[in-house]
């Protein structure tokens, strides 16, 4: 159920805060981080115990921000006229950095673990801790890249179409924080149960986002053979022009 509260609360929080969100982005940067060291040092524990408490496996579990993931997500999927993909877009980048400043409280929570199974030497480690592991460092520096090209100061050095390569890495991205959590996840779910229900949202989640994606693909793609063809004089219409955002 979690899962779908976070799902539910990072579209409303992408509602709400659209317009600060684009105006005024830097003052949730420094938020998000605010939260992961009050989080992370324990600091909200002690002053507010039964928030904390209600935050946890929300922000130590990463459902929130993998939530405000999805919302970047499907943006993209939804259809070009839409009246939500182009009152959310503007604010896709960043959404994108308060959910990856968030991931602190998710990634620093399980170094201690991660460490010690890696300084182990995986000996001792189930095979599901050893490849959430691998899956866990390749996503880090997947994020770190796609978090610091996603800065307008960053973009604007980068060559378009250098640009839109790099961020290209958004779909191993999505793919990864799925198998990351159906790993984690999947022993505990053969039994049934939340775990299960919560593997569940996450592969449909994926799933549908594919579905969406490859209609979206196939449209553009249509789009640009029926140009083509039916225009005279006016050139090819190149990937770049429909490059799918």
């Amino acid at each position: 159920m979690d899962i779908l509260i976070a799902l539910g609360v990072a579209v409303a929080f992408a509602l709400v805060f659209r317009t600060p969100l684009i105006r005024m982005p830097a003052v949730f940067y420094v938020l998000a981080v605010a939260v992961a060291l009050l989080f992370l040092s324990g600091i909200l524990g002690q002053a507010l115990p039964t928030l904390n408490r209600e935050l946890l496996p929300f922000l130590r579990r990463c459902i929130f921000p993998y939530a405000l993931f999805v919302v970047v997500m499907y943006m993209g999927v939804l259809p070009e006229a839409s009246c939500l993909r182009q009152y959310l877009k503007p604010a896709r980048g960043p959404l994108s950095i308060v959910a990856a400043l968030l991931v602190l409280c998710h990634g620093v929570s399980y170094l201690g673990v991660y460490l010690n199974v890696a300084l182990g030497g995986f000996s001792t480690a189930s095979a599901s801790t050893a490849s959430s592991l691998a899956m866990a460092v390749a996503l880090s520096v997947i994020l770190g890249v796609l978090t610091v090209t996603s800065f307008n100061f960053v973009r604007h050095r980068m060559r378009g179409k250098t640009w839109k390569v790099v961020q290209k890495a958004a779909y191993a991205f999505f793919g990864l924080v799925t198998a990351h959590a159906v790993v984690l996840l999947l022993p505990a779910s053969l039994t049934g149960g939340s775990a299960a229900f919560s593997v569940s949202v996450y592969m449909g989640v994926f799933l549908l986002y594919v579905i969406l994606r490859i209609a979206r693909w196939a449209k553009v793609r249509y789009a640009a053979a029926d140009w083509g063809t039916s225009s005279v004089g006016r050139g090819a219409v190149t990937d770049c022009e429909l490059e799918l955002a």
